[in-house]
């Protein structure tokens, strides 16, 4: 059996933690490779990198008043869809909302677009699940279980996606113009 993917002290791969009714002691994984390995481990990895871009941008724009969105020319860019019809397309406002989370004016962003915000709690959830699933099992008194990717979580995004988009527009025909 090889070790790097085994979970679980006595070398079960059952994700439930229990096999014949014995409750099994995680362990914690050795090596990145290991980590690598887990199930939605690159994931986390990906999680982890994404982070650190941002508290980098937000320390160079926050810290250092180093705007590198406006210097790669960003606030020149306009929406494709809205030049076109008129209309707001679902994503419109995106970008200026993830600025604003990124300058941490929560509310901000979730007047500009509530997506970000949404992938950011979803992003917290999981890389503090992963943390205590996985890494440091027996630190943790309450065993958080592993973090899985649900369908539900794709719906209420889709689901924000369209009322985001119905809302402005409708407010954009009534001549209130939200961006």
């Amino acid at each position: 059996m090889n070790n790097s993917t085994v979970n679980f002290e006595n070398g079960s791969n059952d994700p439930a933690g229990q096999r014949g009714g014995q409750v099994l002691i995680a362990r914690r994984p050795r090596s990145f490779k290991e980590i690598w390995r887990l199930p939605g481990g690159p994931l986390f990895f990906a999680v982890c990198v994404v982070f650190l871009l941002a508290i980098a941008y937000t320390v160079l724009s926050k810290g250092f008043g180093i705007d590198l969105y406006s210097k790669a020319g960003g606030g020149n860019l306009r929406c494709t869809f809205h030049k076109l019809t008129g209309f707001y397309c679902p994503g419109c406002g995106g970008t200026r909302s993830t600025l604003r989370l990124l300058n941490l004016d929560f509310i901000g962003s979730i007047l500009l677009h509530p997506i970000p915000v949404y992938i950011l709690l979803l992003a917290v959830n999981y890389f503090v699940r992963y943390i205590f699933g996985y890494l440091v099992p027996e630190k943790c008194p309450i065993r958080l279980k592993p973090p899985k990717l649900r369908l539900l979580y794709l719906f209420i995004l889709f689901g924000l996606y369209m009322a985001n988009f119905a809302l402005r527009n409708i407010l954009l025909v009534c001549g209130i113009d939200t961006l």
